[in-house]
């Protein structure tokens, strides 16, 4: 348990001692509905080959201080998170992994503690451009009010029923493609961009799992990891995240020069799922001239979970990309 500075988060770290290494420290961001556990295989892997490795359960999470009140999930707090897990261990900086939610603070350190980073990968979440209008009114437009992300925006609207059985919401949420229904987690990329309007998963998720398609991702004893994790912290923290979005927008016109986000110098790999309907390879397209150097790996056949559903193929890409750059 690591005091990072206003709260507490539980750090899970393997490896050697940083100052034992001339290799960079690696700090990987879960996402949501997750926890740190989920990077387990890539600390396992990225420690054997003597990086010192460390994963933390975000505030709000698990274990994770959960103060009350959405404005204490802003980007500058939880990106403020992490500048205090590096003091914590003493190190100047850091290489950065994450994934979902934890590729949408990646992208976001930049602007908060640049100085600290020595390199960017990100899963399934790429670096964009500053959007014209605030992303919750977006989605609105675009998706409509059952969009999931926008059913989140009012507190105590969603908690229930993603609480209500913890064991259906993580067999429902992490899924991998396979056999299904139209509409469901088999559909192909083109059928689930951002231009289409099937993202209402909270009354998918109620349906039942007779509707969901795919397949299961998580065994027995991994099912009961996460619901013992949302047992101790319920959903109210992680999804304040979401409800700052709007008020993050807004905050990141502060780092805009001549109407744009500087391009990032450093170091940036992104790792897209061909199948992941809530983050589509497209997103991705142009990251080249927002970043560089820059490396892309588009994984086919893969779903959202990419570190889990693709375990050696995102170990061997992060060696890959760590070995050529630091």
């Amino acid at each position: 348990m690591v005091d990072v500075g206003e709260v507490t988060l539980p750090v899970y770290k393997a490896g050697p001692d940083p100052k034992d290494t001339d290799k960079p420290p690696l700090v990987f961001l879960h996402g949501w509905p997750d926890i740190a556990y989920s990077w387990r295989k890539q600390m396992e892997a990225l420690a054997a080959e003597g990086y010192p490795v460390f994963a933390p359960d975000q505030r709000g999470y698990s274990k994770a201080s959960k103060p009350e009140g959405v404005e204490n999930y802003t980007m500058a707090k939880l990106t403020g998170d992490l500048a205090g897990l590096l003091d914590h261990y003493d190190l100047k900086d850091a290489v950065f992994i994450g994934h979902d939610w934890g590729a949408i603070i990646l992208w976001q350190l930049p602007h908060y503690m640049g100085d600290r980073v020595r390199g960017y990968a990100g899963l399934a979440v790429p670096l964009m451009r500053h959007f014209p209008i605030d992303p919750i009114s977006m989605f609105k437009a675009r998706l409509g009010e059952d969009m999931y992300i926008v059913r989140f925006q009012t507190e105590g609207a969603c908690e229930p029923v993603l609480e209500a059985d913890l064991e259906a919401t993580f067999k429902f949420f992490h899924r991998r493609p396979g056999g299904g229904k139209a509409g469901s987690f088999e559909a192909k990329n083109d059928d689930f961009s951002f231009s289409t309007k099937n993202l209402d998963l909270i009354s998918l998720l109620q349906a039942g799992e007779g509707a969901w398609g795919g397949e299961e991702l998580l065994s027995e004893d991994e099912l009961q990891y996460y619901v013992d994790a949302y047992a101790e912290s319920g959903f109210t923290g992680p999804l304040h995240w979401y409800r700052n979005m709007a008020q993050n927008w807004e905050a990141e016109k502060a780092f805009l020069v001549d109407g744009a986000l500087p391009k990032l110098m450093k170091p940036c790999l992104m790792i897209t799922a061909e199948l992941d309907r809530a983050c589509p390879p497209s997103l991705s397209d142009g990251m080249e001239d927002l970043c560089e150097p820059y490396e892309r790996i588009d994984l086919k056949g893969c779903g959202h979970w990419i570190a889990s559903e693709r375990t050696e193929e995102v170990n061997e890409a992060l060696k890959g990309w760590l070995k050529k750059h630091f």
